[in-house]
């Protein structure tokens, strides 16, 4: 069985791994980029935790 995934979670995934490689790639006046990106991902991925409906029991936290 394919297991569910998201977009959302996805993106969010994507922003907070992200964001402390581009800490130490860009320059300091750049450096709100990798925060905003940390920030901005944290929340997507904290909203859209659960967005596919899927009960605890089907995720398997039930076990």
């Amino acid at each position: 069985m394919k297991p569910k995934s998201s977009w959302k979670t996805s993106l969010g995934g994507v922003l907070l791994a992200s964001a402390p490689v581009l800490h130490g790639v860009l320059p300091p006046d750049w450096q709100w980029v990798s925060a905003a990106c940390l920030s901005i991902g944290g929340l997507i991925m904290g909203l859209a935790a659960r967005d596919n409906d899927v009960t605890s029991e089907q995720a398997g936290a039930g076990k």
